[in-house]
């Protein structure tokens, strides 16, 4: 099956979330899920993809047409995106590059 990315037409800018472990069904939605939440919601949002690490953690790929639209979600999420959740900003200049980062 093709991901989202296969489909996406450079550039673009890859914001990789790599989420906590989320055990508990009854707690509230972590971090990650929060700002996917709002990343749906902010222009230049093209899609996103999900996966998980070998050890388990979800990770989260968001899609966006350009870096203002990256920084402009982080800022929009406030406090949720200043806590301690790795984020790294990958720009796709070609279909071949898909290696370059940002942060």
């Amino acid at each position: 099956m093709a991901s989202l990315s296969d489909n996406l037409k450079p550039p673009y800018y890859a914001a990789i979330i790599d989420s906590k472990l989320h055990n508990n069904i009854d707690e509230p939605a972590n971090e990650g899920d929060q700002l996917v939440a709002l990343a749906v919601r902010r222009p230049g949002f093209l899609g996103l993809e999900t996966a998980r690490a070998e050890d388990g953690r979800p990770v989260t790929v968001s899609y966006w047409r350009d870096l203002s639209d990256v920084e402009n979600w982080q800022t929009a999420s406030g406090a949720i995106g200043q806590k301690a959740m790795p984020l790294e900003v990958c720009r796709v200049a070609n279909s071949n590059d898909k290696e370059f980062r940002i942060s």
